[in-house]
């Protein structure tokens, strides 16, 4: 094992150990499940910005997270990060025969199609009956909800259930804009809420046929509008005047130009 990861997973002990860190000591696998959670969107913000730097900080605290995870888990069961390590290397190895068996695949759908072929078996093997199951993959409760319906939809099109072409997903959607609509019309708290879900769902479906993730889209969407908005912050702050008295004539004028700034 290489010096610099022994000494990590040293270190982890010492944290957890009697004399350590109060806080490692008081954390459960839940809560620090959920911390990597947290490090796992950080390293997706450091892509996302070209941050190399802050990419390989985020990728060591992912690891960190990984390894303290797999620390109090040992504590009440026999298991180190080496039965970790082997357990993920064997499915890899066992998943992928067209790399490391005699089978072939010429390309991604061949080697995807081997990939679920392989877990159906996988499955089987612990007396779960794969054709028993619905064609929607389980997904954990803390699954971001665009993720989650992005990863329905996908999995209910691989099965024949979807459009045949882009036009009847534009057409669905201008259906569900209509009944949001129609429900605000009516001034229906529950059914505002219930086509409004419809609706974006409509619009995880349209991100889907162009092949964007619409969780990455709408990250990318949200580092805009902070970094424009910081702009009109600048601006406003060194004019002495505050935003909330400028009115949105002023405001808007500004948010062009800050959209100006940053194209």
């Amino acid at each position: 094992m290489p010096r610099h990861f022994e000494e990590l997973l040293a270190t982890i002990h010492t944290l957890r150990a009697p004399g350590g860190c109060p806080w490692d000591q008081k954390q459960t696998l839940h809560n620090a499940a959920r911390y990597l959670m947290d490090e796992a969107g950080e390293l997706v913000e450091a892509t996302l910005a070209g941050d190399v730097p802050g990419a390989r900080e985020e990728l060591a605290d992912l690891l960190f997270m990984t390894c303290f995870c797999t620390e109090i888990l040992a504590e009440t069961e026999p298991v180190d990060m080496n039965d970790i390590a082997r357990q993920g290397n064997e499915k890899l190895i066992r998943r992928h025969p067209h790399v490391f068996g005699d089978t072939k695949a010429a390309n991604t759908q061949e080697s995807q199609e081997q990939w679920n072929a392989i877990k159906r078996e996988e499955k089987r093997a612990k007396g779960i009956d794969p054709d028993q199951e619905s064609v929607l993959k389980d997904m954990p409760a803390s699954t971001a909800p665009l993720h989650q319906a992005y990863g329905y939809q996908d999995n209910a099109a691989d099965h024949g259930f979807d459009w045949p072409d882009i036009s009847g997903v534009r057409a669905k959607l201008d259906e569900e804009l209509g009944e949001f609509e129609e429900a605000i019309a009516e001034g229906d708290a529950a059914a505002i809420e219930h086509e409004l879900g419809d609706l974006l769902f409509s619009i995880v479906n349209l991100a889907r046929w162009h092949k964007i993730q619409p969780d990455m889209a709408l990250r990318k969407a949200n580092n805009r509008f902070r970094d424009r908005f910081h702009l009109v912050e600048e601006d406003f702050k060194s004019r002495n005047v505050k935003m909330k008295d400028a009115g949105i004539d002023s405001l808007e004028a500004s948010w062009q130009n800050a959209k100006k700034r940053l194209s």
